[in-house]
């Protein structure tokens, strides 16, 4: 369905980037195949170096810019993939946009917009990368921005790294008073960094990770006892269980088929 290169980033920005992927649709058929992406809360820059438009939003009923800036997402979302997409991907960890570009991550929660957000340096960038015909040199050329970005920027609190190492620990079953306690900051803090950062509020960025969990036992276990995934997970009862799965993934539990769509698991999110 895809083919995928990947590329580890630099010891300097591993704080920031989780991989950088060479993405390329591999249908044997010409048109487009839709996939549904799940509520997730990794950011992503997207540079197309293959044909344009070959990556259409429904959501928002527009194909998506040949440099963009994708999630975090809270609900699920679809996307057409044409034959001959290929693109250049930079999974960020969550927050890591805000610290890199000091841009809050709400402008693109649940959308994907333009890069031109982030200046004109951007698409200059996008079209370097066009003109070059090798991933290794586009993936170097990428870092290399990256780095200097990184260099040029001020410097960043790194009390919200360790709230999110703690929401993540706890598989998001964490209270506010606890990440206060871990932190040494408040709520309010907590609240405002979050919603800038991670473009979620910080009750969201756990339901997520929770759901997130969930759903990776589900497609671990071939024979999922349902009753028992409230309890293993956190969740008041079963019915707080099904209220919650049905909102993030758009279904029953059962109904779920027990695997992500081959974009999803090509994106690595």
């Amino acid at each position: 369905m895809f083919k995928v290169q990947s590329f580890r980033p630099h010891r300097l920005l591993q704080d920031f980037v989780l991989t950088y992927l060479i993405l390329e649709s591999d249908f044997l058929e010409e048109g487009c195949r839709k996939m549904t992406i799940l509520p997730h809360l990794i950011q992503s820059i997207v540079f197309n170096i293959g044909p344009p438009g070959k990556v259409y939003d429904v959501t928002s009923k527009e194909y998506v810019a040949s440099d963009s800036i994708t999630g975090p997402n809270d609900i699920v979302c679809e996307r057409c993939i044409y034959a001959g997409m290929k693109s250049l991907v930079v999974n960020l960890k969550p927050g890591a946009w805000f610290k890199l570009f000091h841009i809050p991550a709400t402008n693109f929660t649940n959308k994907t917009i333009d890069l031109s957000v982030a200046g004109s340096q951007m698409h200059e960038l996008g079209e370097l990368l066009r003109e070059c015909n090798n991933g290794q040199e586009q993936v170097a050329m990428l870092e290399a921005f990256l780095l200097r970005q990184l260099l040029s920027e001020r410097k960043y609190s790194r009390s919200l790294n360790e709230a999110i190492r703690l929401i993540y620990a706890a598989d998001g079953n964490i209270t506010i008073r606890q990440l206060e306690l871990g932190t040494y900051l408040t709520k309010r803090t907590l609240e405002r960094n979050f919603l800038e950062q991670t473009g979620l509020r910080l009750k969201t960025f756990c339901r997520i990770v929770r759901f997130r969990r969930t759903i990776e036992y589900i497609e671990k276990e071939r024979k999922t006892q349902w009753c028992l995934l409230a309890s293993r997970f956190g969740y008041s009862d079963q019915t707080h269980f099904i209220k919650e799965f049905r909102h993030f993934a758009g279904c029953l539990p059962h109904e779920y088929p027990g695997f992500r769509s081959s974009l999803e698991l090509a994106l690595g999110i």
